[in-house]
Formats: C-alpha cells, sequence, structure tokens
C-alpha cells in the first residue's frame, strides 16, 4: 500500500474478528482487536457451530497449518449423514436444506465445532494484541486520514483502518450506516443442551445419540447434533500448547427454530424469559411428541436454555467506502436455518486478509482496497441471505 505499515482496529473478539486478526498476522499486517466483554466465556453465546467447506476454506487460509489442525482436533467426531424424523421419530425422505452438508456427497463434510472452544483456538497468540473490557462508543475521522475509535472507559486509538466485527448489535455499524435496519421474521431460535449422563443415554432415543438430526413439524423444526469429543486430541493440546482451552464435556444441542405463534407467542411478545418459562414453552410445544424425544429437552441444563428472535438483514446496495468496514454479523445477519452466518462471517475475514495482503504487495491505497473487499463481500453475503432465507421457507413449511 502507499503505507506498508498500516495500523488496523477491529471492534469485537467474535469467530470473524478472530479469524480476520489470525489472517493479518500470518501476512504481517498490524492490528488490534477490541471487545467490550470482560472476557472471552463472560457470556453464554450458543453451543454448537457448524463451519461448511466455505468457512474451512477461509479458515485454511487465514490461519497457521498447526492452528488449522488444532481447531480441527477439537471439533466433535465425525458422523456421516443427517437423520430427518418427524416428531414421532419416523424417517422424512423427502426434507432437506440445500446449504446442508452431510458428507456423503460434498468433498468437505460440515465440521461441528464448540463455540466457546473455537474462540479459543482462534485467541492463540494474539494475547498482546487483544483487549476485554473495552466497549466501543463512538469514532472520528482525523485530519490526517486516520480513525480514532473511542471506548467507555475513556481510552482511545487511532488507526489507518476500522473494521467493526461486533456482531448483530454492532454500535459502529449503526454509525456508519443509521438507516441500516433488521427484518424480524416472526421466527424464533430456543435452544439448549443436555449432557449425557446416564439416564440420558438409557432414555433419548439412540438415533439421536449420535451424529446430526432434524425433526420437522408444522411450521417449526429442530436441530439435533451430538457433540461427542476426542478426548485423547484435546488432552495432548493442552499439554503440549501454552494456550487455554476449556473442559468440555459430550453433550447433546439442540435448537428450535420456528414461527412464534407455534409456540403459545404472541407476535410483538417480550422474550425476556426465565429459563423456566422457556422449558415450560418446549414442553407445551412438544406434549404430543414421542418419548424418547422429548425426554432429550426435559433433561436440559436449565443454565443453557436461551430464546431469541431470528432477524435478518436485507441485501445492501453498494455505498461509498471509507476507512470504516464490515464484516459478519455487523452488516450481513442472517437466519441459521440455512447455517450459513457464521461461515460467511468467516469468508469476509479471508476476502479482507486477501485484498489487504494483495494490496501491500501492489501499493494499492487503502480506500481502494476497501471498496474492492465490500464490493465481493455484498455479493457473497446477498447470496448467503438469500439462501438462508431458502431454508428458513423449507423448515418451516406447513404440512
Amino acid at each position: 500500500m502507499e503505507n506498508k505499515n498500516i495500523n488496523i482496529a477491529i471492534i469485537g473478539a467474535g469467530l470473524g474478528g478472530l479469524s480476520l486478526a489470525q489472517g493479518l498476522k500470518k501476512n504481517n499486517i498490524s492490528f488490534q482487536i477490541f471487545e467490550k466483554d470482560p472476557a472471552v466465556n463472560s457470556r453464554i453465546q450458543g453451543y454448537r457451530i457448524r463451519i461448511n467447506e466455505t468457512g474451512q476454506d477461509a479458515l485454511t487460509y487465514c490461519l497457521s497449518e498447526e492452528l488449522y489442525q488444532i481447531f480441527t482436533d477439537t471439533c466433535a467426531v465425525h458422523s456421516t449423514g443427517v437423520n430427518t424424523l418427524n416428531s414421532q421419530l419416523d424417517i422424512l425422505e423427502d426434507h432437506w436444506v440445500d446449504s446442508w452438508s452431510d458428507g456423503e456427497q460434498e468433498k468437505l463434510p460440515d465440521l461441528r465445532a464448540n463455540r466457546l472452544t473455537m474462540r479459543e483456538v482462534l485467541l492463540s497468540g494474539l494475547d498482546e494484541n487483544v483487549h476485554f473490557n473495552k466497549e466501543f462508543v463512538c469514532y472520528e475521522e482525523l485530519p490526517d486520514g486516520k480513525v480514532q475509535v473511542h471506548f467507555k472507559d475513556g481510552t482511545s486509538y487511532q488507526a489507518d483502518l476500522v473494521v467493526a466485527a461486533d456482531g448483530i448489535n454492532s454500535r459502529l455499524s449503526m454509525l456508519k450506516f443509521p438507516g441500516q435496519k433488521l427484518e424480524d421474521t416472526g421466527n424464533i431460535n430456543v435452544y439448549g443442551k443436555t449432557y449425557y449422563s446416564a439416564i440420558a443415554k438409557e432414555q433419548i432415543a439412540k438415533i439421536l445419540q449420535l451424529g446430526t438430526s432434524v425433526i420437522f413439524e408444522e411450521e417449526m423444526a429442530v436441530i439435533i447434533d451430538a457433540m461427542q469429543f476426542k478426548g485423547s486430541a484435546l488432552q495432548a493440546i493442552k499439554q503440549n500448547h501454552l494456550f487455554n482451552i476449556s473442559h468440555t464435556e459430550d453433550y447433546i444441542y439442540w435448537s428450535f427454530i420456528g414461527n412464534r405463534e407455534r409456540f403459545g407467542l404472541k407476535k410483538d411478545q417480550n422474550l425476556m424469559m426465565s429459563k423456566e418459562d422457556i422449558l415450560n414453552c418446549v414442553g407445551e410445544v412438544t406434549k404430543s411428541w414421542a418419548s424418547s424425544l422429548k425426554v432429550l429437552f426435559g433433561l436440559v441444563e436449565p443454565a443453557t436454555l436461551s430464546i431469541t428472535p431470528v432477524r435478518t438483514s436485507i441485501p445492501k446496495e453498494k455505498w461509498i467506502s471509507n476507512k470504516i468496514t464490515v464484516l459478519g454479523d455487523a452488516i450481513h445477519a442472517m437466519s441459521p436455518a440455512g447455517g450459513l452466518g457464521a461461515n460467511t462471517a468467516l469468508h469476509d475475514a479471508f476476502l479482507l486478509t486477501s485484498c489487504l495482503s494483495e494490496a501491500a504487495g501492489k501499493g494499492t491505497n487503502i480506500l481502494g482496497t476497501v471498496a474492492n473487499y465490500e464490493e465481493k463481500m455484498r455479493k457473497h453475503s446477498s447470496a448467503s441471505i438469500l439462501s438462508s432465507n431458502s431454508g428458513g421457507a423449507t423448515l418451516y413449511n406447513k404440512e
């Protein structure tokens, strides 16, 4: 670039922001990360996350070979195939979401990662670059072309480029795009995890205890993933590497996704519900389901229960690029139905890293580089949003 020693400020230490950081580190581009949470594990942020071929390719590019191997070793044991069932556990032959990959026909089957573990892996080697408890407040463009970001604790930081990677409620993205709105789909996501206790192993249907299953019902679906980890691999990683990976027991992840009213909720009902209310809601909607399926929800660890609205961005028209750019949910939130949200954020990290790396070699200016990245990002994310909406239509269809 005109100045090869550019410095980048990344707002947000989620999967996309950390993948970008690893890619910049790999390409010797200076950066700092600012995260509003006090620690990596200070709040629940979901559990199982599926990394498809696009996400895997992005991580392969951004991570060192050693770190990518550690990532794959910490994923759940792979099991080929997806069981598609109804609520009585009868097999369904004609239900499928096009963006899913079960490993039977695809070259790269989806990897199933524990979200916290994945974040801990992505934090490896970034201790000097990550600053927690730094809540972004505002930014200002300085006369010398730099951007100064300000934090709630009164501190600030100057950078040549600032990247909003702080998720669906990104304050930085709201300031850059004041008219940006998220569309409420009218659907909700209820999720939790059930540990492999002796009772769970005995009472939960065996077909649900291995691999992936999807339950299709009227205006809703339940995605179930058996998350069983390679204990020996995790132990070896802990012994041979200096970074910390939290202990994770095997569990069964489950996630309802469907129409609010199907769950007995009003369209405008506040979703700030107690764990007991969430569990009662699940119990009511599943009361006629097979007992060996219902018990999966009844044995949930209550602290893991969560309910959230399903919101999506609308594909963006081209905008004038400046030294504030965006990636992931901060710019293109999408329904989890297609499993594309996190993978699209990882692809963004790859795109921005590759654009910055290429520009450094060619001497391209920063604004041209950002515009190039944003054009590619818009095209890919718009396709992902449409695919996710299509996946949602498949999951929510009435029988």
